[in-house]
């Protein structure tokens, strides 16, 4: 089974009506990375407190960003080179329950639109956790389950959060923490999002 940290940045807070800027993505028995810079699918810009939040800005996704086909296309590729490996794999993020899977289950449905029928199998398979959730899990006495709360918990340093690649290698910490705990503590494992913590 692969295990793969991902992220992504975004125009804003709403799954359903924001775009993908920046994708980071690493597979953590590989160690394989994949990290791009996504022009906006919608052609909006950016507004101002988007850009000093994350530190992407219009002119940097004007220079540095790809076309959203050329984007999702390769990161897709990425995911199913490793899928048809091992077709057994799970896609680990913070709050992926509520805003990552959403968006990259949004970008599978514009990909079939756009012609490519090639990941439907593996979009079918995938096992999606939501690392938020085992927080919640292991830390039930815990107010605040965000990255920044669990990374403070854990003396975790994330030397470019916001970035898509920065949030990946603090999670990709913090999921190595919680996986020990978990094992070391033998939590009672149930829900969709947890189930497949037993095999990680």
């Amino acid at each position: 089974m692969y295990t793969l940290i991902y992220d992504f940045e975004t125009s804003g807070l709403n799954p359903f009506h924001e775009d993908i800027t920046e994708i980071g993505c690493r597979c953590l028995e590989t160690e394989e990375v994949f990290t791009s810079l996504v022009q906006p699918l919608s052609n909006r810009l950016l507004d101002a407190k988007v850009q000093k939040l994350t530190g992407i800005t219009n002119e940097m996704l004007k220079k540095e960003g790809q076309k959203p086909i050329e984007a999702f296309v390769q990161f897709f590729d990425f995911l199913h080179k490793l899928y048809v490996v091992d077709n057994d794999m799970v896609m680990v993020a913070h709050n992926g329950s509520g805003f990552d899977d959403i968006f990259l289950r949004k970008v599978h449905r514009w990909l079939q639109g756009e012609g490519h029928l090639e990941y439907d199998e593996m979009m079918k398979n995938i096992h999606f956790v939501d690392s938020l959730l085992v927080s919640r899990l292991i830390h039930p006495e815990r107010y605040s389950h965000s990255m920044k709360s669990m990374c403070q918990l854990y003396n975790i340093t994330n030397n470019a959060a916001h970035r898509a690649m920065g949030d990946v290698d603090a999670l990709t910490e913090l999921w190595n923490y919680l996986i020990k705990n978990i094992k070391s503590k033998k939590h009672e494992i149930s829900g969709t999002h947890l189930r497949y913590l037993t095999y990680c």
